[in-house]
């Protein structure tokens, strides 16, 4: 739901209707995020994804009924959806669907400001009566109990690497150990989009040669409200970048950690992962 929150947001903001699907049987998918979210706009248009998409026919159907109230619906899975899923052919999960508009409008604030939420709705027949927002939650799950559905996020760490190499792919396996949700990519462009979108509780690490690219990215962090900033290379590296950033006015780079990492004497990918992680730790808890 974190990532459509903006989306969502807009779309409330500006009339249009949107609804909001997500899945409430996550012990049956633990291959996928589970507080993923899917947006449906009139159309079948479609602002993120839940179950990497394999349901998405399914939803938008639901959208043409323009339903007024939120519900559960049981979707069993075929085999082409079981397969897309990674479960048996058969299983049914849980579904909830609503039209944004019926959830607390407080939701979508604290949603992009990334902090754990929770909604709790009253279910009758599968109708859902008014949402309301419960106490914020230290863990994702979900809890069905008799006519009460309780929907507890908490949002994931996000780790953004620029950059290739056994340095990004040590980094990427030790985030993911720790239960991160790891962004790599070796496009500039798509680096400066993920940096702009991170919070305070996410990081990005930039490596690479190529002044200009790592500068921009580094740029478009500054701007963000993304809690660590990592820069991986030598100190030549790092005198020209800040050289390239302070051309453009930007001087203040004491959110940037560079050369990335606590000094523990690291050498291998791996150790130096370590210490990258540990900063950031370091740094996240002050």
């Amino acid at each position: 739901m974190y990532g459509i929150a903006l989306s969502v947001s807009a779309c409330l903001r500006g009339g249009t209707r949107v609804d909001v699907a997500w899945n409430l049987d996550i012990d049956k998918t633990p291959n996928f995020d589970p507080t993923d979210a899917v947006g449906i706009t009139p159309g079948g248009g479609r602002l993120g994804s839940l179950l990497g998409g394999a349901i998405d026919s399914r939803l938008v159907e639901l959208s043409l009924l323009e339903a007024t109230e939120g519900r559960i619906v049981d979707v069993e899975l075929n085999e082409i959806e079981a397969g897309q899923i990674g479960v048996d052919p058969g299983t049914t999960l849980r579904i909830y669907y609503a039209p944004a508009s019926t959830l607390p409008s407080e939701l979508w604030d604290r949603l992009l400001q990334r902090q754990p939420v929770a909604i709790d709705v009253d279910v009758t027949d599968n109708r859902a009566a008014a949402a309301s927002l419960g106490e914020a939650p230290t863990s994702t799950k979900i809890e069905i109990t008799g006519d009460r559905v309780l929907t507890q996020w908490s949002p994931t760490t996000t780790l953004v690497l620029y950059g290739g190499g056994p340095m990004a792919d040590a980094l990427g396996r030790a985030a993911s150990f720790l239960g991160w949700k790891v962004e790599a990519t070796g496009s500039t462009e798509t680096a400066i989009a993920l940096a702009t979108s991170l919070s305070s509780i996410d990081g990005i690490v930039v490596m690479g040669h190529d002044t200009e690219s790592v500068g921009r990215i580094l740029q478009a962090a500054l701007g963000s409200e993304v809690n660590y900033i990592g820069s991986i290379g030598p100190a030549s590296l790092q005198q020209d970048r800040g050289d390239w950033l302070a051309y453009r006015g930007i001087t203040d780079t004491t959110r940037i950690h560079g050369p990335a990492g606590l000094a523990i004497g690291a050498k291998s990918p791996e150790e130096v992962a370590l210490s990258v992680l540990a900063e950031m730790i370091a740094v996240r808890s002050d």
